[in-house]
């Protein structure tokens, strides 16, 4: 039940629903003082959620900073990736299209290669209400003995549909391994705090190493301060998503 009401209010939350629904309400409003408070409403929205400076600003507070390989100093028995990487499976080229999320993954793999880690956690099952069977982890960990990595470094936790369920997972995983010590958590950087908080919730001793992050150094150029930028209104999706999961998982316990 909570998979499923999070998928509708990750459809609520969205800017692109409440512009919707704005210049909807000034298209069929029959007062003309609700058109047009609706009018100015929806498109300040679209001007707010378009605009790259402000979102780099408030992302830039709320992501963890971003890790470097060479800044990993000591050499970690395993790394815990979570999933969101793929955006569906490609069953006629038998391999997955990757999304936005994708340096989840490749960092993964470049912690393993430069053994920074000695085995990869791949914590992902399906986040799909209609294709429970499609299992991330499986594909990936499919994918990366495809590419020539031993089998015996991938573990491939395939039951957990959520943050919390990845660190529960995980946390068993990591206890049938006889892991006891500190492990990578490999996400991305707008998401490492709901992650992180999830993680020692269960007990697991999570140093963050954070990916793909959405901000970076403020550019005082036109196409930085004042073009309309659309993606960022899917940007702003993760981020009021985020916020949204955070506040979810304190109230429920899980953090």
């Amino acid at each position: 039940m909570f998979f499923i009401v999070s998928k509708i209010l990750s459809f609520l939350i969205s800017p692109l629903t409440w512009i919707v629904f704005l210049f909807a309400v000034a298209v069929f409003a029959k007062k003309a003082v609700r058109k047009q408070k609706s009018l100015k409403w929806g498109f300040a929205c679209l001007i707010f959620f378009t605009n790259p400076f402000f979102f780099n600003v408030i992302m830039g507070w709320w992501e963890l900073p971003a890790t470097k390989i060479n800044a990993v100093n000591e050499h970690y028995e395993a790394c815990v990736m979570l999933g969101g990487t793929i955006r569906y499976m490609n069953s006629e080229m038998s391999r997955p299209v990757f999304g936005q999320a994708a340096d989840r993954y490749l960092q993964s793999i470049e912690l393993l290669a430069n053994k920074k880690v000695k085995k990869v956690i791949l914590s992902s099952g399906s986040g799909s209400i209609l294709y429970k069977d499609a299992k991330e982890a499986d594909f990936l960990k499919a994918q990366m003995i495809r590419l020539g990595i031993d089998s015996n470094l991938v573990i491939a936790e395939s039951n957990s549909k959520n943050t919390y369920e990845n660190a529960v997972e995980s946390a068993k995983i990591l206890k049938q391994q006889n892991i006891n010590g500190e492990v990578l958590l490999v996400t991305s950087a707008f998401h490492m705090r709901r992650a992180l908080a999830c993680f020692k919730k269960q007990g697991v001793d999570a140093v963050p190493f954070c990916v793909d992050q959405r901000s970076g150094k403020q550019m005082f150029t036109p196409d930085k301060l004042f073009i309309p930028d659309t993606e960022k209104l899917s940007d702003w999706y993760l981020l009021i998503h985020e916020w949204f999961g955070y506040a979810t998982y304190k109230i429920a316990g899980y953090i």
